[in-house]
């Protein structure tokens, strides 16, 4: 059996004055961690590695972090740290399941550490201050990496509701046909969580319910995914569809 694997990139903006400060800083403190050599980010523990590209200042990067933040409610007062930045980090690995999720978001808390102000997934669209990456980590459960790269209150033009980033933990997307939009919410975080915990063998024409109160709902295959042939959002593992089933 082929597994499938997909790639999952963090933007990290920092402080850094120069690429020898993000060298020495990222030894100095990931100490028997994490070390940066060459064009790797290399976890000591694991023997995993990352891709690590280093950027200069990017001027749109206030703006980017203020759209992708609105789900975390980023400050004004956070974004003028985000435009205070010198340099750019961009991480980048294979993913594909919920460990390698885990290990990416480990290394991109090393850069945190290391005099990154904020983390952005660039393969979800989705933006975090420091501490709120941090704390995830720390308190860690494995629901968290939903909340860390998956945006799940997206509308289309026909106001269905869909989520983007499941496949960064190696999982179907969701779009949510003929629901008012809190509604809609409500139902897709029931969906995702049930599917990412329980990890269940969905098949087409299966049906699902939030609880006995709700309606039962039709799941079924989308084949034409919102982001279809979006080099980071098209969710390579499938996009399930639910809808009220009829009687």
């Amino acid at each position: 059996m082929i597994t499938k694997k997909t790639k999952t990139i963090l933007c990290i903006p920092g402080v850094w004055n120069n690429r020898e400060d993000i060298v020495t800083s990222i030894a100095k403190e990931n100490l028997n961690e994490f070390i940066f050599a060459g064009l790797v980010l290399l976890n000591l523990k694991t023997n995993k590695g990352f891709e690590l590209e280093i950027c200069e200042r990017d001027e749109r990067m206030k703006t980017s972090f203020k759209y992708a933040g609105m789900t975390n409610q980023l400050s004004e007062e956070y974004l003028s740290e985000i435009d205070e930045h010198k340099f750019v980090i961009y991480l980048s690995g294979e993913t594909g399941n919920l460990e390698s999720a885990k290990e990416i978001a480990e290394a991109g808390k090393a850069i945190l550490k290391s005099g990154g102000i904020g983390i952005k997934v660039e393969s979800t669209g989705k933006a975090f201050n420091k501490e709120h990456w941090i704390d995830l980590l720390t308190d860690y459960e494995e629901s968290n990496l939903y909340e860390m790269f998956v945006l799940d209150s997206i509308a289309n033009k026909k106001g269905d509701i869909y989520s983007c980033g499941m496949h960064n933990l190696g999982l179907k997307d969701t779009i949510i046909v003929g629901e008012d939009f809190n509604n809609a919410i409500i139902l897709m975080k029931s969906f995702n969580y049930f599917v990412l915990i329980d990890n269940p063998e969905l098949k087409e024409n299966q049906t699902f319910s939030p609880s006995h109160e709700w309606p039962s709902f039709r799941i079924t295959e989308e084949k034409n995914q919102p982001n279809k042939e979006h080099e980071l959002f098209e969710n390579k593992f499938g996009m399930w569809k639910l809808e009220q089933a009829n009687g």
